[in-house]
């Protein structure tokens, strides 16, 4: 039926627009049931309609503009967009080097089961204020952090590990770099229930690195 030409009708209003109605041209979809066509003086083109397949569709050459809750009657604060996908995925993509912006007085992301983030690049988060995250278990894995306020998660190399690697001493020798810091890292880790002290920690650092110097010397003389 939809190969029927006769029962196409096509209704000009003006040169720049018309309605095509069971045009029976079949697109990516199958043939369409009904389209809007219509065209600017300078060639750009905005096209909606719906095919046989179920599917609606609207494209357009320039920008495409929603915009809800411009009227004088309705609630600051309401509901004036709403996109929902009844049994499946709602997908928005930015094609080539678009981006894809959120901008609201508080956004919130709810989900009943994960939420996934995944980026090609880096991943960025300015907080003007504090992050509160609360989970039963977190981990991170960052093998190649750095720096005095990095968070490491694999054991770093040190001159006792390094030395006792291998050897049923390893586990002591770990515990011991763990706790002194190891070589080249200023700092001790903190004391639960002890609080710091301003200052302390650079004098603690200095002690330790003159430990492990000793340590060293006379391992290398051992």
């Amino acid at each position: 039926m939809s190969n029927n030409w006769a029962r196409r009708k096509v209704i000009s209003y003006t040169p720049e627009y018309r309605v095509d109605v069971n045009n029976p041209t079949n697109g990516f979809l199958g043939a369409g049931v009904y389209e809007h066509y219509a065209h600017t003086d300078s060639g750009d083109i905005s096209l909606s309609g719906m095919n046989q397949a179920g599917v609606y569709h609207i494209y357009n050459d320039q920008t495409i503009e929603i915009v809800g809750g411009g009227g004088k009657n309705n609630d600051r604060g309401g509901v004036d967009v709403v996109i929902s996908g009844m049994k499946g995925s709602v997908i928005i993509s930015a094609m080539q080097n678009g981006d894809v912006r959120i901008n609201g007085n508080n956004i919130i992301l709810e989900a009943k089961q994960d939420i996934v983030m995944k980026a090609g690049g880096n991943l960025t988060a300015d907080i003007g204020r504090k992050i509160d995250l609360v989970a039963k278990e977190a981990y991170c894995d960052a093998p190649h952090s750095y720096g005095p306020n990095a968070i490491a998660t694999e054991t770093p190399l040190t001159f006792l590990t390094e030395v006792y690697s291998g050897l049923a001493a390893y586990d002591i020798a770990k515990k011991a770099s763990d706790f002194a810091g190891g070589f080249g890292i200023s700092g001790v880790p903190g004391i639960p229930g002890v609080p710091a002290v301003p200052g302390v920690a650079a004098v603690q650092g200095k002690a330790v690195e003159e430990l492990n110097k000793t340590l060293e010397n006379i391992l290398k003389n051992l």
